[in-house]
C-alpha cells in the first residue's frame, strides 16, 4: 500500500532524480501513528521547500535519508515494500528503467540508501541484461551526482532526539554543527569509494564462483605431486617466482578437503587452504596447507602455484 494519505498523482520535486516510496502491505500511516509523528516532526524541524508530508510518496534523497535514519532509530528494523529511483517526464513520474529495491530494509547496520540499490541492481534478475560497466556508469554518472548534490549541505546523522538535546546546549551548538557538517562532508566524499568497493567485491565474488572448480581441480592435481618427495614432479605446477624453490614433502595423501578459497583483485591471486590427512610411515596426521595460485595461459594446466606452500597443524593441541 502506498502513502495513500497523500496525493500520489502530484509531484513538485524539481531534482533530476528522486525516490518513490511504497509501504509494505499492512503497514502504513493509517496503521502507525508513531510513523506519522516522525514525519510531522521532521517537517517541523527541517526547512524543506516541500514538506515530507506533502511530498510523499515522492522524496528527495535528502528527505529520504533523514526519514530512514529516524525510522532506524525509532524501530530498529523497518521494511518498505519498495523504494525506486524516479524522474519526471513532462508532468508524469516515471520509475520504469530505473533501479529499485524490493523489499527495502532499514536495519541497525543501515548506512545510506545507495548501498541497497547497488545490491539490487547487481543481484535482481530484472537488471541481468545490463553489463557490469553499464551498471557502474549508471550509479557513478547519474545517481551519485544527484545524491551528493542533494545531501552534502545537510547533516545526515543528526536524529530528532539529538536535535532536542542540542537545543539545551546553545553555547556549544556552533562547535557541534561544525563537527557534524565536517563529518557529513567526509562521509559523502567516501560514498564513491564505497560504490566502487561494492562493485569490486561483487565482481570478485562472481569471479570466485566461476573459477572455483577450476582452481580446486588444479590444486588437487598439485597436492599428490607436492607430497611425492620428487622435485621434478612439481615443474608443471610452479611459477618462475619464489615458488620455483618449493621443496616437495614426502607422504601419502589419505583425504583432501577444501577449507577456503579467496581472491585478491590487486595481486590477481587465489589463496587456497586445504585440510589434509597425510600418512608418513605408520602415522597419520591432519594438517592445513595454504598457498597462492594464479592464472597462467602459458602453463600446462592454466594455473601455477605462486608461493611456497605453508603447512601447519589443523588440530589444536
Amino acid at each position: 500500500m502506498t502513502f495513500s494519505l497523500f496525493n500520489k498523482n502530484r509531484c513538485s520535486i524539481t531534482d533530476e532524480l528522486f525516490l518513490e516510496l511504497t509501504w509494505d502491505d499492512g503497514r502504513g500511516l493509517e496503521e502507525d501513528s508513531e510513523l506519522l509523528d516522525i514525519i510531522e516532526g521532521l517537517d517541523h524541524l527541517s526547512n524543506f521547500s516541500q514538506p515530507i508530508s506533502k511530498s510523499l510518496p515522492y522524496l528527495t534523497f535528502q528527505q529520504a535519508e533523514l526519514l530512514f535514519k529516524e525510522l532506524k532509530q525509532a524501530y530498529g528494523r523497518f521494511q518498505l515494500k519498495k523504494v525506486a529511483i524516479a524522474h519526471m517526464e513532462g508532468k508524469n513520474v516515471v520509475t520504469e528503467g530505473e533501479v529499485y529495491a524490493s523489499p527495502f530494509l532499514i536495519t541497525e547496520d543501515y548506512e545510506n540508501l545507495l548501498l541497497p540499490l547497488i545490491q539490487a541492481i547487481l543481484t535482481r534478475s530484472e537488471f541481468a541484461n545490463y553489463s557490469y560497466q553499464e551498471k557502474r556508469e549508471y550509479f557513478e554518472n547519474q545517481i551519485y551526482p544527484v545524491y551528493k548534490q542533494d545531501s552534502v549541505p545537510h547533516k545526515q546523522s543528526t536524529s530528532l532526539k539529538k536535535f532536542y538535546l542540542f537545543l539545551g546546549f546553545l553555547g556549544v551548538l556552533t562547535i557541534v554543527n561544525i563537527v557534524c557538517v565536517f563529518f557529513a562532508f567526509t562521509q559523502l566524499s567516501n560514498q564513491s569509494e564505497k560504490v566502487n568497493f561494492l562493485y569490486q567485491e561483487q565482481k570478485n565474488t562472481q569471479l570466485i564462483i566461476s573459477t572455483k572448480n577450476e582452481v580446486d581441480v588444479f590444486s588437487r592435481y598439485f597436492l599428490p605431486s607436492y607430497y611425492s618427495g620428487k622435485k621434478e614432479n612439481l615443474v608443471d605446477f610452479l611459477s618462475e617466482g619464489d615458488a620455483k624453490f618449493t621443496k616437495p614433502k614426502e607422504g601419502i595423501l589419505q583425504s583432501v578437503i577444501l577449507e577456503k578459497l579467496n581472491y585478491d583483485s590487486e595481486t590477481q591471486r587465489y589463496t587456497v587452504s586445504y585440510i589434509l590427512s597425510v600418512k608418513r610411515g605408520d602415522k597419520s596426521s591432519s594438517v592445513r596447507l595454504t598457498f597462492d595460485v594464479k592464472t597462467s595461459d602459458s602453463s600446462k594446466y592454466g594455473f601455477v602455484v605462486e608461493t611456497e606452500p605453508k603447512e601447519s597443524n589443523y588440530l589444536k593441541n
